[in-house]
C-alpha cells in the first residue's frame, strides 16, 4: 500500500509540473536581435504549458537558427504557481563583406559580397554579391523575410543577372570513358527577377509559390573546338557563316513555381540532425509572355545525423524530371555537386543523384573550427526526349544504360569562425571513378 501511495504522489507531482504555465519570458543579453524575434525563434509563447526538457529544446532552436553564439535557458517562479522563462542569447556578428576567389574547373574567377543574417535584428536575410570569371560572371541580390509581422508568412524579393559561358560536351558513349570532348561554346546573358510568398502550415511545413521573370539572350560563339575525339583540342576562330546555332531559343522565360516543404533540421554549432523534404513544380506561364512551353518537377531529400558527439553524416537524394526544357532549365551534372568532373558536364531533362558527406572534427582555436570531410556523389543524367523545337541539341544526347551514370569519391575541408554566419574557405578534392580523373574545388570567402 505505501509503495501504491509513493506512486501515486509521483504521478500527481509530474501531473503538477506539465501543468505549470509560462507566466512572462525574459530575453536577455542579445545586443540586436528583438526580443520578439528570440522568442518566435524559440517557438514559445506567454500561456503556454511548461515542462522541465522544453529547456533544451529552445535552446536547439535557437542554436539551429545561425544567429547567436551562445544560448542559456533557466526558470525562475511565477507569481501565479508557473514560471517565468529566461533566455540569455548572445548574438553573432550577423554580417560580412567579404571578397570570394574561385578556383575549380573551367571556372576562375573572384568577386566580393556582402551578407546580413539578422537583419533589423527580425532574422531577415540580406545577400548582395558579384563577381567576374571565366565561365560565370554575375550579380546576385536576395531578401528574405522569414516572418511578415510576426506571423506565418513569409516573402523573398530576388534578382540574378548573369552572363555565362557555356561548353556543351559530347554524349558519353562508355560508362568508363575518360577526357570529355568539347563541342560547342556559347555564351548566354540571363536577366531574372522573382518574388516568393510563403505560409507555414505545421510543424516546419511550408507551402511557397513563386513568380519569376527571365530574359534570354546569346552572344553567337566566333570559336569552336577542332581535334580528333579524345585529343587536346583547338579553341579555332571560325568565319560569321560557319558559326553553329545557338544551343536554344531566345526570349522571355517566365514561370510560376509552387514548392511544398517539411524542414526539420537543426545544426548544433555546425553538426546538423534532422530532416528536410522537398517537392517543386515548375511550369511556363505564355499568358504572362513566356516565349517557352515546359514544366518540370523535382523531389529532394536532406537528412542528417549526429554521431559521436561532433562527427556528421548527411545524406542527398534528388529526382528531377523535365517536359520540353529550354537550354537555360536544364539539369546539369559535374562541378561541385559532382565533384570529379567539369562543371555542367552533363545535361539533361531527366536527373537522379545521390550524396554522402561524412564530417569529423579537426581542431578548434578561439572559435576557428577546421572541419574535415569524406563525400561520395553519384548521379545519372540524360534526356529522355530530344523532340523539343525550342532547342538545339547535340548528336545522340539520349544516352541511354549505364553511360549515363557518373559517381565520384573525394575528400575536403570546411573553415568556419563560430562568431560569424558563413563559412570561410571550402577545399575539395574529387576522382571522378568512371573518367578516372581528378578535380580540386576551391572557394575562398562566401562560400555558402
Amino acid at each position: 500500500m505505501r509503495s501504491l501511495l509513493v506512486v501515486l504522489a509521483v504521478v500527481c507531482c509530474a501531473r503538477v509540473a506539465a501543468a505549470e504555465k509560462i507566466e512572462g519570458i525574459v530575453v536577455e543579453e542579445n545586443t540586436k536581435t528583438t526580443s520578439e524575434t528570440v522568442e518566435s525563434l524559440a517557438r514559445i509563447e506567454v500561456g503556454d504549458d511548461w515542462s522541465a526538457d522544453m529547456a533544451e529544446g529552445i535552446k536547439r532552436n535557437l542554436v539551429s537558427s545561425g544567429l547567436f553564439k551562445d544560448v542559456e535557458v533557466f526558470t525562475a517562479p511565477g507569481k501565479d504557481g508557473g514560471v517565468k522563462v529566461h533566455i540569455l542569447a548572445k548574438d553573432k556578428h550577423s554580417w560580412v563583406i567579404a571578397p570570394a576567389i574561385y578556383n575549380q574547373p573551367t571556372n576562375k574567377g573572384g568577386g566580393i559580397g556582402f551578407g546580413e543574417n539578422n537583419l533589423f535584428g527580425q532574422n531577415q536575410k540580406l545577400l548582395l554579391y558579384g563577381q567576374v570569371a571565366t565561365g560565370d560572371s554575375f550579380f546576385i541580390g536576395a531578401w528574405l523575410i522569414p516572418s511578415i509581422g510576426g506571423t506565418r508568412f513569409s516573402a523573398q524579393f530576388d534578382t540574378f543577372l548573369k552572363t555565362s559561358r557555356y561548353i556543351e560536351y559530347a554524349a558519353p558513349t562508355k560508362w568508363i570513358q575518360q577526357g570529355p570532348d568539347p563541342v560547342r561554346q556559347s555564351r548566354m546573358h540571363y536577366l531574372n527577377g522573382g518574388l516568393k510568398l510563403g505560409m507555414g502550415l505545421f510543424k516546419g511545413a511550408r507551402i511557397e509559390g513563386r513568380l519569376r521573370g527571365a530574359k534570354v539572350s546569346y552572344v553567337r560563339s566566333k570559336t569552336t573546338f577542332q581535334g580528333p575525339p579524345g585529343s587536346e583540342p583547338e579553341l579555332l576562330e571560325i568565319p560569321e557563316g560557319e558559326r553553329p546555332p545557338n544551343p536554344g531559343k531566345e526570349g522571355w522565360d517566365i514561370s510560376n513555381e509552387w514548392t511544398f516543404s517539411i524542414d526539420r533540421r537543426a545544426n548544433w554549432y555546425g553538426v546538423q540532425s534532422g530532416y528536410k523534404y522537398a517537392a517543386v513544380y515548375e511550369y511556363s506561364v505564355p499568358k504572362l509572355g513566356s516565349d517557352f512551353h515546359y514544366w518540370l518537377a523535382t523531389l529532394s531529400i536532406h537528412r542528417a545525423w549526429q554521431v559521436l558527439e561532433r562527427h556528421n553524416l548527411v545524406i542527398k537524394l534528388g529526382g528531377n524530371y523535365g517536359h520540353n526544357l529550354p537550354f537555360q532549365q536544364e539539369f546539369r551534372t559535374g562541378g561541385t555537386s559532382m565533384r570529379g568532373y567539369l562543371n555542367d558536364q552533363f545535361r539533361g531533362d531527366f536527373k537522379a543523384s545521390a550524396n554522402l558527406e561524412y564530417s569529423v572534427p579537426m581542431f578548434t582555436i578561439k572559435g576557428l573550427s577546421i572541419r574535415g570531410l569524406l563525400f561520395f556523389d553519384a548521379a545519372y543524367t540524360t534526356f529522355l526526349k530530344t523532340s523539343n523545337p525550342e532547342r538545339n541539341y547535340l548528336p545522340n544526347s539520349e544516352v541511354r544504360g549505364l553511360d549515363g551514370l557518373r559517381s565520384s569519391v573525394g575528400a575536403g575541408t570546411r573553415f568556419y569562425l563560430r562568431q560569424i554566419v558563413l563559412p570561410l574557405l571550402g577545399l575539395d578534392f574529387g576522382y571522378g571513378l568512371e573518367a578516372r580523373d581528378f578535380q580540386i574545388y576551391l572557394a575562398i570567402g562566401l562560400t555558402d
